[in-house]
């Protein structure tokens, strides 16, 4: 048999085998985290695409997630720092990071959107608002399943919007307002029921406004004015409780404008108008106590407007 003595010096061995392993994980030095290689490529080829640099305060010593990248310097009060990037760290042990957060804006950049892009698929936040952005929106949007942010407005961008933007299930804001499109709204949008805000004035947009906007509960903003849209205007929009500003005139519109536009308690602004071949009643407006902005273009008003309650 083992004496006792044996068996303690054992696990003293035991005890002191683990601790000088913890000791030697400790004393390892920490890896610094890099840029996943295949968004690094994709970055820099977007980047030549464009004939940009990328900005020393977050491309340090040809790292793109490095400096204003990763810390804590705020995105939305640093406008002047264009193009920039936002990264995450935290991936593999925090050893690899992912591009989240893009901007080139004012930037005169000319040509189709890169197909580089497709491969920046943690993107939260992309904006490439105010440029001369040519062609359609690709496909591979409806990829970018992370995206919460999406801007493309003030672009020559055309061709239809691609139904796969309704993937896009966690986006908030959307905006592709003063582009060149054409053809319908995707009923796929309905999908999007995190959405908050949607800008798609100006667009070129024609046809019926898709029902399964029905679908869009939680949006506060709806531009949607100056497009060719057509048939009824849509009495679903009643639906939307949480409208604070709602936009629809420049468009084809046939009256009457909806009863159900009453629901809208929250709305402080409404514009509204170019109503054809219907007049409108305006009792609705009784209900909307919170409107202080109305406009009311080229529509034909039935019954009198001192009727009304206006607050």
């Amino acid at each position: 048999m083992r004496s006792c003595s044996g068996i303690v010096v054992s696990w003293l061995l035991v005890v002191l085998a683990f601790f000088s392993w913890q000791i030697a994980v400790v004393a390892q030095p920490q890896q610094t985290p890099k840029t996943d290689p295949i968004e690094v490529a994709a970055l820099n080829a977007i980047m030549g695409r464009w004939g940009l640099k990328a900005s020393p305060e977050w491309n340090i010593s040809g790292e793109p997630c490095s400096g204003f990248a990763i810390d804590g310097t705020d995105w939305d009060n640093q406008p002047n720092i264009n193009p920039f990037i936002k990264c995450i760290c935290s991936f593999v042990n925090n050893t690899v990071c992912h591009i989240t957060r893009l901007r080139v804006v004012k930037l005169d950049v000319v040509g189709q959107i890169p197909s580089e892009l497709q491969n920046l698929t943690y993107l939260e936040d992309l904006n490439l608002s105010y440029n001369y952005l040519t062609g359609p929106v690709p496909s591979f949007f409806g990829n970018f399943h992370l995206m919460k942010y999406l801007a493309l407005s003030f672009n020559p961008l055309s061709g239809s919007l691609p139904k796969e933007l309704g993937n896009l299930t966690n986006l908030v804001s959307l905006g592709i307002g003063l582009n060149n499109f054409t053809g319908e709204l995707p009923e796929e949008l309905g999908n999007l029921t995190t959405l908050q805000r949607m800008y798609i004035d100006s667009s070129g947009f024609s046809g019926p406004f898709p029902s399964t906007f029905s679908n869009l509960k939680n949006l506060n903003i709806l531009i949607a004015s100056d497009n060719e849209f057509t048939g009824k205007l849509p009495d679903n929009l009643g639906g939307l409780t949480n409208l604070q500003d709602l936009a629809f005139q420049g468009n084809s519109f046939e009256g009457p404008i909806p009863a159900s536009l009453s629901n809208l308690t929250k709305l402080t602004k409404l514009r509204i108008g170019d109503i054809v071949n219907r007049s409108t009643s305006m009792a609705f407006i009784s209900n909307l106590t919170s409107l202080n902005i109305l406009i009311l273009r080229n529509c034909m008003i039935s019954g009198d407007l001192e009727t009304c309650r206006f607050f």
